[in-house]
């Protein structure tokens, strides 16, 4: 299986843990998946189920074979007046007999049946290509969330450094008596808050990574560090992801296997109203003997050939009956195509919309970001001087820590966006 992945990391970085890198933590879900694992081996089922053989091109082959030998008591009269009286007379039987039939026209069912056969095998394909899709989106969907989680714990350990040397300051302040104790006691609440936010974060974590194991199926406590992920460098259009979507999307185009193989089964049934012809083959021999009676010894032997034609009489109710019930599967399947389509159409203009709207906004925040670190940079140094209060310097810290979130933010919905657009595209892997 050749994957294609859309998502490169950037060069590892030394850590404590083990960095787990996105595209191992792909290979490490489609390995051991149970979906994926389900989905490949009805894939081999298919495989090993589409053959001619299986379509009925195989003739039908027996040897039947018997052997008797019985002890009766005769009696038997002759219309001649010879009577034949013998007790304990011996009879023996065999009979050896070799069949062979051979469907040479069936109503050209047998090609109907291996064109179904290549359709459920292209089927099971696009099923596991569907649980690939399904589980590497999970994949990037979870380690994104880890990444982003991340950034946020940098900021807050960043914001705390500033809260620790405000509250330092505070309480400097109250200590000289040049500031109430009210300014020190609120840089400790404040100091707190981001400390709680720490470990709350660090908790989100831990929680994450859990869940990313789990789709992995690995052990939950199993220890990693991510790497950040950046974007791809060129995304398809509206109208290339539009398009993917009708034609690529393995859920859809499994939806249209379905329907195709329904086309197969609609045809299989009206061949069963044609007449079969067979080629038919057989060898005999036959055996008997007996100790008493008119014929003592009996034996024959020999091949012989011929045709049989069988014609269906009355089938035509149940015919329609079950051609019927085909058209109306039929009819569902379109419906549910138009449904899935419908919710990946209405998924995929989300994704997009977010993802143009993060762009814009990244770009925005990026020089927000710069100007609030200056700000507060400028804050604390005034606030050493004493030339500004408490709460200016309170609400210069708020807004970087605004700031950071809006950011981090902007940029996991751009990442999460990538990901869906390419998930509905199902160009998350090509096989």
């Amino acid at each position: 299986m050749k994957l294609t992945l859309f998502f490169v990391l950037f060069t590892s970085v030394t850590m404590a843990q083990t960095v787990l890198r996105l595209d191992d933590a792909i290979e490490i879900a489609l390995s051991q998946n149970p979906n994926i694992l389900i989905s490949s081996n009805e894939k081999e089922i298919a495989q090993v189920n589409n053959n001619w053989w299986a379509a009925g091109r195989i003739p039908t082959v027996g040897l039947n074979s018997t052997f008797n030998n019985s002890i009766t008591n005769l009696n038997q009269k002759l219309n001649n007046g010879t009577v034949i009286e013998r007790n304990g007379a011996r009879n023996s039987t065999i009979n050896v007999n070799g069949q062979f039939s051979y469907r040479i026209y069936g109503g050209k069912r047998m090609y109907i049946i291996k064109n179904r056969l290549d359709l459920e095998e292209a089927l099971a394909d696009e099923v596991l290509k569907q649980d690939i899709n399904q589980t590497v989106f999970d994949v990037i969907n979870r380690y994104i969330d880890i990444v982003r989680l991340k950034s946020q714990l940098d900021a807050v350990r960043e914001t705390i450094s500033f809260f620790e040397e405000r509250s330092k300051l505070s309480q400097v302040r109250f200590e000289i008596g040049t500031a109430g104790k009210n300014d020190y006691l609120q840089s400790q609440v404040d100091l707190n808050v981001q400390r709680t936010s720490e470990l709350n974060i660090l908790n989100s974590i831990e929680l994450a990574k859990m869940e990313l194991n789990r789709v992995m199926v690995r052990d939950p406590f199993t220890a990693f560090e991510v790497e950040d992920i950046p974007a791809p460098e060129i995304l398809p259009s509206r109208e290339e992801m539009m398009q993917a979507i009708d034609a690529q999307n393995p859920q859809i185009t499994a939806l249209r296997f379905n329907q195709k193989i329904l086309t197969q089964l609609r045809e299989e049934i009206l061949a069963t109203q044609k007449p079969s012809v067979f080629a038919n083959a057989s060898a005999n021999f036959n055996r008997n003997s007996s100790t008493a009676g008119f014929n003592l010894f009996t034996m024959t032997y020999g091949p012989q050939a011929g045709l049989s034609l069988s014609v269906p009489l009355f089938a035509g109710p149940i015919v329609r009956q079950q051609v019927k019930v085909n058209d109306l599967q039929y009819k569902n399947q379109d419906l549910q195509i138009q449904n899935v389509k419908n919710d990946l159409t209405s998924l995929a203009a989300n994704a997009y919309q977010n993802y143009e709207n993060a762009n814009r906004q990244i770009g925005l925040e990026e020089q927000n970001l710069a100007i609030i670190r200056e700000h507060n940079a400028i804050s604390m140094e005034r606030f050493r001087k004493a030339s500004i209060t408490t709460v200016e310097l309170r609400q210069a810290q708020l807004n970087l820590i605004e700031a950071q979130n809006r950011i981090i933010n902007s940029r996991f919905i751009l990442r999460q966006s990538e990901a869906q657009i390419l998930y509905v595209m199902g160009r998350l892997v090509e096989q």
